[in-house]
């Protein structure tokens, strides 16, 4: 089970990085409106398949920085880094082995880094957010698709990502088969901004 709670972990950094980064470009947001992430109305979820079983695993902590003019989404940089030991499947046995070398190496790789590199709107309502994973030293190109909604001072951006662990190199040793965990993740993302206060 920690196999699934691992790459879900990695993928809900990407998840996340893609929510954030479609809600600002797509708000017109500059950088000195920060806006507020709803976190009891916010989720990132991983979801692998571990011993025949549904296995779910979060991203606790994170935090997000934004560079230029977003009035047009592809004007916009983000940098999302999360840290790695907020990683959690809600047990510490299976935390412990997250943790480890097989996996997330916490102790050496603390933090997992997103970078966008382009973010575009395709069609109104949807986000595509190419980008780079610094993951346990080395970098690796992802594409996010995501869909937004707006209603008030408030911007909703989910959707789900289908990807491989190896891909990552997440799962080694004994843990790169699927005798346990398969390869397959989806990341579940439902991101809730709040626009900043004006009083």
């Amino acid at each position: 089970m920690s196999r699934e709670t691992t790459m879900m972990a990695r993928f809900a950094s990407t998840a996340t990085a893609i929510l954030l980064s479609s809600l600002f470009g797509l708000m017109g947001i500059s950088t000195a409106e920060a806006w507020e992430l709803d976190r009891d109305a916010s989720r990132i979820e991983l979801i692998a398949t571990a011993d025949g079983r549904e296995a779910v695993t979060r991203v606790e902590e994170f935090a997000i920085a934004l560079e230029g003019d977003l009035d047009q989404p592809g004007d916009g940089r983000l940098v999302l880094t999360l840290e790695s030991a907020s990683i959690t499947g809600g047990n510490d046995i299976v935390d412990g082995m997250l943790q480890g070398h097989n996996w997330f190496d916490v102790e050496n790789y603390p933090e997992i880094v997103f970078r966008s590199t382009d973010i575009q709107a395709p069609a109104e309502g949807e986000l595509r957010i190419e980008g780079e994973l610094e993951l346990r030293g080395d970098t690796y190109p992802l594409m996010v698709p995501a869909s937004w909604t707006q209603e008030g001072e408030r911007v909703n951006v989910s959707g789900r990502l289908t990807l491989d662990r190896t891909d990552y190199d997440m799962g080694r040793g004994a843990w790169r088969t699927e005798g346990t965990v398969l390869h397959e993740v989806h990341v579940d993302f439902n991101i809730e901004l709040l626009a900043p206060s004006r009083s």
